[in-house]
């Protein structure tokens, strides 16, 4: 009976599972899981947390209609007016609203203001439902010579697949460098509102904004994506601070100079110089995730509060699985709002709700 029980003992041993999986690269297959990366694996999923104060300058109340891209809610009345949304596994966003009596008109989602009133709203894209950036492929000389698609087994590559162009060109077909995969989108929050009406307006705003870079699932960690990102939201006027971590260089650092400097070319040889130790020496001393690159201060609140933030930060990350880029933003609005002088008594919109009577 022991030898048995070791016999089976044996067996169960060298019945170890296979376990074997493959994945296609992205970019190459438009319905697999992976459609939301670009063709080196890199996914950006865009999150924004804002609190903006508004006013209602005029005698009457307004509605205000909100972009349902965005979750909301309203900072009065023990905070029961609100709107979330959730992405199913289909992709398919399923939007809760709590009051609709209060933050529907017309079919359209908002929510009213008092007149006179001040009120706070809390503007939200959420993990639930965050915004995915167009991430531009990596472009290269060697067209699309690269790999298609990996299989593993028990965690390590055994085989894949590799696109072959059919040319006896050279050999060598291109040097690597990191280039950008995106460019900032332009948000202005305080633009639309003067054109559309002369009494509701912003009187401030101010949150944070998350970015979080996912790189392709790689049981092997050994393919590693080395590439540059841009700031993905200005805010037009306001004060863009306290990155985290700090960025790399500037925009028109990294097209002035690093891009030159690291692809040796130099369009004025009569002014050529020997490449800083700053950027020949950190060049690839790496944290985990961030190339140190040219070292940049950290610019403070007010220097960086104008008009036109153009010279935008650059990170170039040389990424394994993921990495956060998180940074705060906000805008004060500097000339004094004032009241309305309409006439008190008017009755200009006939309401059937009791929320708006003239105190």
């Amino acid at each position: 009976m022991k030898r048995l029980i070791i016999s089976f003992f044996i067996i169960m041993l060298l019945a170890v599972p296979v376990l074997a999986s493959s994945y296609t690269l992205p970019g190459t297959d438009p319905i697999e899981k992976y459609k939301h990366h670009n063709n080196i694996g890199i996914r950006g999923e865009l999150t924004i947390d804002l609190n903006v104060t508004l006013i209602n300058t005029a005698p009457f109340p307004k509605f205000v209609m909100i972009n349902p891209r965005y979750d909301f809610k309203i900072y009065r009345n023990g905070y029961n007016e609100y709107m979330y949304g959730v992405r199913n596994n289909e992709g398919t966003t399923i939007h809760y609203i709590n009051d609709f009596s209060a933050n529907t008109l017309n079919y359209h989602l908002g929510f009213w203001i008092r007149p006179y009133e001040t009120v706070v709203v809390n503007f939200q894209i959420t993990d639930n439902t965050s915004y995915l950036l167009n991430l531009a492929d990596y472009k290269s000389l060697c067209g699309g010579g690269q790999i298609t698609n990996l299989t593993f087994i028990n965690g390590s590559v055994v085989n894949g697949k590799v696109n072959v162009d059919e040319t006896l060109s050279n050999p060598i077909c291109d040097v690597f460098y990191p280039q950008i995969i995106n460019t900032p989108q332009v948000v202005d929050i305080t633009s639309i509102l003067p054109l559309i009406d002369g009494y509701v307006k912003i009187l401030k705003y101010s949150g944070v904004v998350n970015l979080k870079l996912i790189n392709v699932p790689d049981e092997s960690n050994e393919f590693w994506s080395l590439f540059g990102i841009s700031l993905p939201v200005i805010f037009s006027g306001a004060a863009h601070y306290d990155f985290k971590p700090n960025y790399t260089m500037t925009y028109n650092e990294y097209m002035e100079k690093f891009v030159q400097e690291y692809k040796g070319i130099n369009i004025h040889p009569e002014r050529r110089e020997k490449p800083p130790e700053s950027l020949t020496a950190n060049m690839f001393s790496l944290t985990d995730n961030l190339l140190t690159g040219i070292s940049t201060p950290t610019l403070t609140h007010s220097e960086e509060k104008t008009a036109n933030f153009m010279d935008y930060p650059i990170w170039i990350f040389w990424l394994g699985k993921n990495v956060d880029i998180k940074y705060h933003v906000s805008w004060n609005n500097e000339e004094k709002v004032s009241l309305s002088e309409g006439e008190k008594e008017k009755v200009w919109i006939i309401l059937d709700r009791g929320n708006f009577e003239r105190r």
